[in-house]
Formats: structure tokens, sequence, C-alpha cells
């Protein structure tokens, strides 16, 4: 069989496990129901991942759900019992277990560090992001009292991986016209104006490690568009997709590009969840495109604080 395949395909096996994993992050499964889902052997699916991925399958689930449980842990109202079950853990201890020994602290002791090592990084970036453009313009615009609240459907999202390793976030932005315009097209071609092209990552920032962030562009779509979900599942089978959930979320709107916006946003959600102005529901928060010189941020929130 990979004599017969592009390295693209082989790439797209790998990436659709790596899809696979977060769209079931709370739910059981193991790597031979991953395969027949791809149509291909157990074997086949394990060394193709690893050689793409640089680790194995089993592994990058493990990691990716106890980064996803930390950055809940960080920003979430939930209480470990809640971030166990959501991040696929059986029981409290289970998780609380596998958390310790891949962080090196419990739980309940990991919620109480102020500053992560991954984030002194992630801040940095932010200063000089803000220091070039002027750090009241952004003060002024990353204001909670800016923020909507609104509702939001229960959604699919279509997407690809633009970037992932050494440098994502640049690979993201040299790379997002392309996706930008394709997803563009497809809004067209199937009358899909509730849609919102999307941008984001599936990782937690900033538990996740720089270097092993995996960055999406994608055409988000509620589950109620029926005839558009079966022409893009027909059309489109080589996208990975992700349940996305309705809900409450907060709206920022801010008159700049994703990129700009991208790590301001992230210090403004650290902050307010830090202070407890706002807590969120899940890791999910996303840009919306929508223009050149203008994006939204969405923030999925705990009922509570709506």
């Amino acid at each position: 069989m990979a004599a017969l395949l592009t390295k693209e395909q082989l790439e797209n096996f790998a990436l659709q496990g790596l899809s696979y994993a977060d769209d079931h992050v709370s739910d059981p499964f193991n790597i031979r129901d991953v395969a027949e889902r791809l149509g291909i052997s157990y074997s086949y699916f394990y060394h193709n991942f690893v050689n793409y991925m640089g680790e194995p399958f089993w592994h990058y689930v493990k990691r990716h759900r106890l980064e996803l449980g930390a950055g809940l842990l960080r920003h979430s109202g939930y209480n470990i019992g809640e971030i166990s079950e959501y991040c696929g853990y059986a029981t409290t201890a289970a998780f609380s277990k596998a958390f310790k020994l891949h962080f090196k602290e419990s739980p309940k002791d990991f919620r109480r560090i102020i500053i992560l090592p991954n984030e002194n990084r992630t801040l940095q970036i932010t200063k000089t992001i803000t220091a070039a453009i002027g750090n009241d313009a952004f003060q002024e615009l990353f204001n909670y009292d800016r923020c909507e609240k609104l509702r939001m459907p229960d959604s699919i999202l279509y997407y690809s991986f633009i970037s992932r390793g050494q440098d994502p976030i640049a690979e993201m932005i040299a790379r997002m016209n392309t996706y930008h315009n394709l997803f563009k097209k497809m809004q067209t071609l199937y009358d899909l104006p509730q849609s919102r092209i999307i941008t984001g990552t599936l990782d937690a920032v900033p538990v996740t490690n720089y270097e092993k962030l995996s960055m999406f562009a994608g055409l988000l779509i509620p589950t109620s568009a029926i005839s558009a979900h079966i022409q893009l599942q027909k059309n489109h089978s080589y996208l990975a997709t992700k349940r996305i959930a309705g809900g409450n979320y907060l709206k920022l709107p801010v008159p700049m590009d994703f990129a700009t916006a991208g790590m301001p946003m992230y210090n403004f959600i650290s902050m307010n969840c830090k202070e407890g102005v706002f807590k969120m529901s899940g890791n999910h928060f996303f840009i919306s495109l929508d223009g050149p010189t203008y994006s939204e941020i969405f923030i999925p929130l705990l009922k509570k604080h709506y």
C-alpha cells in the first residue's frame, strides 16, 4: 500500500488520526477503531503515525487529553472530577495519577501555579506585539466591556491543519490566504450564510509546547444545515471534522487581522479567567475571519458566567 500512496496521503492518515483523537477526547476508543475508520490496517496506521508525528498514537492521545485537562484546570470553573470525565478518564484517581506523572504536579497544585513555564513565552510575544502597535490601544480593544454575550448553535467544523510543529504560527500566517479562499468558495457553493470561517488550535494554550501546536482553518456550520453536511461529507471527505458544542459564548470584535489578534486574545482570556471575571466551558475558543482587518473572538462560557 505504501508504494501506491503519495506523501500527502500518508500525512493525511496521520492527521485524520489526530483529528479523531481530538473529536473523541471524552470517549473510550482504541487504535483499531481509528484504523478501521480510515480503511487501513492497525499496523500500517501505527507505523505511519509514528513516522509522521514523531510519537506513538496512544502516547499522543494521552498527552492531548492531559494537556486539555490542564487547560481546563487553568481556565474553566469545573472541579477535578468533571475535568477527569471530560478527558476520558473513568475515575478522578486515574486522572490525578496520570496527570501527576505527566506534569510533576497534582491537578490541585497545578491549578495554583500563577504563570506556567510555557506561558512566559506567550506573554513575551504578546508584549512584543502590543509594543509595536501601542499597549494603550490593545487595552482599550481587549476589554471585557466591549464583549457581547450570545448563544451559539451546535455545529460541525470542517477543517484542515494548516501548520504543525517548529514554528506553527508563522506557517499558519503564510498559508492562511489559500485556505481562506477555499472555504470562502465553499460558503458560496453550498449557500451557507450562517457559517463562519474560523481559525484556532486543537491544543491547550499555553500548556502545549509551542513546537507541538496544531493550528487549523475551517468552516463552522450549524448542525441544522443537514443538506450542506451531506454534500460536504460526500465532496470534501479529505477535511477533518470536529463537533463544536453550542451554548453560551462571549464575542469580542477587534479591528485587526487574526494574526495580530491571536496573542493578545490569549492574554485577555488568561487575565480574565485568573481574576474570575469569567470561566470557560471548554478549550475551544477561536477567531472568526470576517475581513483582512477585522476579526471576532469567540470564547465558550460556563452558564453561570453568562
